[in-house]
Parts: structure tokens; C-alpha cells; sequence
């Protein structure tokens, strides 16, 4: 070719081509780390399916797990729709052979191999009449070697794909392999997270006559369903004693993870164990502290644990004492509320010889006792501020009236509210609220 002119053009095409690819390039680095962060696994596979989708220039793509005999996910780029016949990959001769060989295919032309037009209809048509004519297929392999599945990449022009577009695509199915293998460990870990956290708390609290009883409990990373991803140190507990008698307990173990989670069945089931009618609320702490110093962990907690004794006059004595855990609340029928910091103690598991105190209240009909953990009071919204005991105190204020799961409700949804998407800690909120 000796026109000048030609020439110039072919190579501002070239040039125009290359910016195009450095502009894909860019943008697969800019969400790739975004990409791989995705713990949801279909959502992980389709994200980086489309990523390779728009790096090569295919015209769709899919994903095949391993162990599927056709495809479980949802075409990229295009909809089933868009196909007369849909590519079934996991029978299609040639594609199918990615799986069972573990080695990357491509297919630079269907039309010119397949023996016949059934064969070709086979590897998928388009809406439009047009043979999907060609394929790249590479397998996604875990760090054991295993192939866990195969991006498939289609496109109706023939020779669409090329060794380049082989690299790129293996490069990010290494990529995915890892994470699908992450997302595989981090569900095993909320599974066993949430099964933990589940045992360490009361399944049904117990029927406490005159007194309606109420929990609510979310670990730290919990999602929109209340479901979480971390064992967290927040516990309570509320069981019955002789004589009509009933021990209530709620404490905070520093830190998460499965330390906590041993801290928190240690001091559920020690307070248990030692809790008697005639025992006084701080001789309980007590003694807890000293099983926690046996322990010799590094992990310490507060704790507020509380005798009830139901009268047959309509009111329920409760002696609480506190080691080191914010006060509770206590909600009058009359509206108003009062800060329970008179039983303010030592927190547990630190030192040899604690300082606790006992207080007695009398709940009346229609009053409310609420204990809450610190992830209550010290969530934070978008500029820092605390929920804090002034902000507790005013919403409870307005919830007389409410049943004991009502007011629990409402603290929650407020916390939830008032610190966004945030879950820095754990919330645990009990209420117990009198009969009328």
C-alpha cells in the first residue's frame, strides 16, 4: 500500500485501538479490588465474568461451576432471551472439555469444524439467526490445583479472541479462583460464627409470672437480617431459681472471636452454677471474678447481674448489682426515667479484689427495667456523636405504654438509625417490664 493517506488512517485506527484497550485496562484495574472483596459468590463470579467480557470485546458471557452439567448463572451481556438457542457449554463437545481437562480452549471459528449444522447449533445462536462462532473457555483453578469452574466468553464474529485475550482471561480467572475460595472460608466462619454465637444465648426466655421479658442481640458486622459475620463478646441470660426466684445477667467480654465467645460461656454458665436466691447479686460477681482470675486470660468483662423476685401483689423486687457495665434504665408508668449508676462496681476478670454494691428497686405495674451494652451507648453517627444515656433516656421516655419487646424494638431500630451502616460493636438490650 503506497497511498499516504492510507497509511496515516490504518495507523490513527491503530492508534484509536490501543487507547481503547489502555482506557479497558484502566478501568478493570481501577474495580478489580472492589471485584474480589465481594463475599457473595455469584455475585463474585458475575462481576469478574463481565470484567473479562469488556476487556476482550466479547459479546457475552458466563460462568459454569464445577460439577454442573449447564450453566447455573445468568448470561453477562446478554439475556437468555437474546438467544434463538442458548449455548449449552457443559454439553457442547469442545467447550465441555474445559472442565475435564482443566486446560484453557479457544475456539477461533464453530462454523468451520462443525460437522454438521446441529453441532453448530449447539455452541448457541443469537436472536438474530448469527452462530455464535467463537469461544474462549478458561478453567478457574483453587490454590490446590482443583478446577472449581470455567469462564466462558462468546462472540458471533469468528477469530474474536486471541492469545493475548487467553492471558488476560487466565489472569483474572487465577484471581477469582482465590476468591471464590475465600468466600468458601468466610461463609464456613459466619456459619460457625453465628452457630456459636446462637449457643452462647438463651434460646427462650423463661415465663416469669408478672413480668414480660424481652431480648434483643446483634453481633458486630451484622447484616441487614441481624445475621453476622463475628463471634461477638455481648451475652445475657435469664433463668430460674428456687422458690419463684430469677437470675438475670448481662455482660460485655473485651474483644471478638472465639476467646470471647470461651469468656462468654465461662461467666453464662459460672453465674448460673453459684446463683442462689439467698446469694447477693455482688457476692455472684464476685465469685465470677474469682473464676475469671483462674482462667488467667487476658480478656476481662463487665457484667450487671440481678435477683427478681415477683410479689403477689403486682410489683417485682429487683436486686442488681454491677461490675464496671454501664447502669441500666429504669422506666416508670409515669413517664419518667431514672439512670441506675448507684450500683456502679468494679469491672471482672482484672483484679483480685473488686468493690460492688447492691441496689434494690421496685418495679410497679407498667414499669420497666433496661439493661444495655456499651455497643448501645457508644454507637456513633456520621459526625461522631454517641447515642449516649441522654438520648436513651428521652426515647424511653416515650415508650411507656409498650410491651417489654416493643421497647427493645425501638432501641434497636434507634441505634440502627442513629449510627447508619457502622458495626463497631456488638448490641445486646434486655427489658423487663412489670405487668398491669
Amino acid at each position: 500500500m503506497n497511498d499516504p493517506g492510507a497509511k496515516l488512517e490504518i495507523s490513527q485506527r491503530a492508534i484509536e485501538q490501543l487507547g481503547m484497550e489502555r482506557d479497558r485496562l484502566e478501568r478493570l484495574l481501577l474495580r478489580l479490588p472492589s471485584l474480589l472483596a465481594e463475599l457473595d459468590p455469584e455475585r463474585l463470579t458475575l462481576g469478574v465474568v463481565d470484567a473479562a467480557r469488556e476487556l476482550t470485546g466479547a459479546r457475552f458471557g458466563l460462568f459454569l461451576p464445577a460439577g454442573s452439567e449447564r450453566a447455573t448463572v445468568s448470561f453477562i451481556g446478554l439475556t437468555r432471551e437474546d438467544f434463538a438457542v442458548p449455548p449449552a457449554v457443559g454439553r457442547a463437545p469442545v467447550l465441555a472439555g474445559a472442565l475435564l481437562t482443566g486446560q484453557t480452549l479457544r475456539i477461533d471459528d464453530v462454523g468451520r469444524w462443525a460437522q454438521s449444522e446441529e453441532a453448530a447449533r449447539s455452541y448457541g445462536v443469537l436472536a438474530d439467526g448469527r452462530l455464535v462462532r467463537s469461544w474462549l473457555a478458561t478453567p478457574v483453578r483453587g490454590r490446590d490445583g482443583a478446577v472449581l469452574g470455567v469462564v466462558y466468553l462468546g462472540h458471533h464474529r469468528s477469530h474474536a479472541f486471541d492469545a493475548r485475550h487467553e492471558r488476560l482471561v487466565a489472569g483474572l480467572s487465577s484471581q477469582l479462583g482465590g476468591a471464590l475460595e475465600h468466600c468458601t472460608l468466610f461463609a464456613e466462619r459466619s456459619r460457625v460464627a453465628s452457630a456459636l454465637s446462637e449457643s452462647l444465648l438463651p434460646p427462650l426466655l423463661p415465663s416469669i409470672p408478672g413480668v414480660h421479658a424481652a431480648a434483643r442481640y446483634r453481633p458486630s458486622g451484622a447484616d441487614a437480617t441481624g445475621r453476622g459475620n463475628l463471634v461477638g463478646g455481648d451475652f445475657y441470660d435469664l433463668f430460674e431459681m428456687a422458690n419463684g426466684y430469677f437470675g438475670l445477667l448481662l455482660g460485655d467480654v473485651s474483644g471478638v472471636g472465639p476467646e470471647a465467645a470461651a469468656l462468654t460461656g465461662v461467666a453464662r454458665y459460672t453465674v448460673r452454677a453459684v446463683a442462689a436466691p439467698e446469694e447477693a447479686p455482688c457476692g455472684i460477681l464476685t465469685r465470677l471474678n474469682e473464676a475469671l482470675l483462674r482462667l488467667a486470660s487476658e480478656r476481662f468483662l463487665t457484667a450487671i447481674y440481678a435477683t427478681l423476685e415477683p410479689k403477689g401483689d403486682g410489683t417485682v423486687r429487683v436486686t442488681l448489682s454491677s461490675g464496671g457495665h454501664p447502669p441500666g434504665l429504669l422506666l416508670r408508668d409515669d413517664e419518667s426515667v431514672e439512670i441506675l449508676d448507684r450500683a456502679n462496681g468494679t469491672l471482672l476478670g482484672v483484679f483480685p479484689t473488686v468493690d460492688l454494691t447492691d441496689l434494690l428497686i421496685v418495679l410497679h405495674p407498667g414499669d420497666a427495667l433496661v439493661l444495655v451494652t456499651d455497643g448501645v451507648l457508644e454507637a456513633r453517627d456520621d459526625h461522631g456523636d454517641e447515642f449516649g444515656f441522654e438520648r436513651l433516656a428521652a426515647l424511653l421516655s416515650t415508650c411507656t405504654g409498650r410491651s417489654a419487646a416493643g421497647i427493645a424494638r425501638r432501641i434497636e431500630r434507634s441505634v440502627l438509625d442513629h449510627r447508619g451502616d457502622r458495626a463497631d460493636d456488638d448490641i445486646a438490650i434486655v427489658v423487663l417490664r412489670a405487668s398491669m
